[in-house]
């Protein structure tokens, strides 16, 4: 009797054990699969998938809340696990990140990441989305409830190409050397674009500037476009027969004095004797970029100030 008692007893143990431990701990309580910035981005090499990054810092309040309500939901669990490589980036850790070729201090990654311009803060809680070319597709600031981060993450993640699901156009981008032979041969301006791989306003200057149809159209028809990495090992020959290197190259075109610091991403407008016309600075938007590629290819410089034109541009658009 008293054996058969403590078998029951066993027994009723087990079960109230076995269902606390399915209320504590449900099968889809799972965690997300956090990784770090250069794991998620070695693994997207082999196979290509999102980075999904949670930016944060040790002293952010929403960012604790962030971690509490929102990246507890199972749904949300479960896309960035199954369909991103999902990373946790402490923006304030001494840690140092090897992506490729380059070294990122957390600090410097994440100023990256969220595409900060020189002596911006950065705001936090900070969400960023990368696709599988290392492009900015989305970023998201704030506290944000589960329902929403679930929406935005589903988009991306099962339309892999929306950041180029519209048909965009294409700049025929040259070398510098082309451009200059070409002006030589047909005197037309040069556009040049002084990039970095990572620059992320570069990025987004590419994906959002160069591929709309009316600032392609001016460049391919009006220009001689150029990029230039400014951090290439590539050697260019000047006009004069001189050789240079891209960083010299880059440096001379965007700084008036030797030494002098610049930005990226930064443009450069040359004349058809390859002199600087101006400089433009920022990942400058379509509606920026098309009126100042016309001031200076149809010469409307010459005869009229910036402000005079962008009046009588905006006025025409307008009728």
């Amino acid at each position: 009797m008293n054996y058969n008692l403590k078998l029951r007893n066993l027994w009723i143990w087990l079960s109230v054990t076995l269902i606390m431990t399915v209320i504590v701990n449900p099968a889809d309580a799972q965690k997300v699969r956090w990784m770090k910035f250069e794991d998620a981005y070695a693994a997207s090499q082999k196979e290509p998938r999102k980075i999904f990054v949670d930016i944060y810092a040790d002293w952010c309040a929403w960012c604790k809340v962030l971690d509490r309500d929102t990246f507890s939901d199972t749904g949300v669990i479960r896309i960035l696990n199954e369909h991103y490589y999902p990373v946790k980036l402490n923006s304030e850790s001494k840690e140092t990140h090897t992506v490729g070729d380059n070294k990122f201090s957390s600090p410097e990654l994440a100023a990256s990441l969220a595409m900060l311009r020189p002596n911006e803060s950065l705001g936090l809680p900070t969400m960023v989305i990368i696709n599988e070319n290392m492009q900015l597709d989305e970023m998201i600031q704030g506290f944000r409830k589960p329902d929403y981060l679930k929406e935005r993450l589903s988009v991306f993640a099962f339309n892999k190409n929306i950041a180029q699901s519209s048909e965009k156009a294409q700049v025929k981008w040259m070398k510098f050397e082309d451009a200059v032979t070409a002006a030589q041969k047909e005197p037309r301006k040069i556009f040049i674009d002084i990039y970095a791989d990572w620059c992320g306003w570069c990025k987004v200057l590419d994906r959002d500037t160069f591929s709309n149809p009316d600032v392609a159209k001016i460049l391919n028809e009006q220009y001689y476009p150029v990029k230039l990495d400014a951090e290439s090992r590539e050697t260019h020959t000047l006009p004069d027969g001189r050789k240079i290197s891209s960083p010299e190259l880059a440096a001379s075109l965007a700084t008036s004095k030797p030494g002098e610091k610049y930005g990226l991403p930064m443009m450069i407008v040359l004349n058809e004797q390859v002199s600087i016309l101006t400089r433009i600075s920022g990942a400058q938007k379509p509606d920026f970029m098309t009126p100042a590629l016309l001031f200076f290819s149809e010469n409307h410089y010459l005869e009229k100030s910036w402000e005079t034109y962008t009046k009588e541009y905006s006025n025409n658009i307008k009728h």
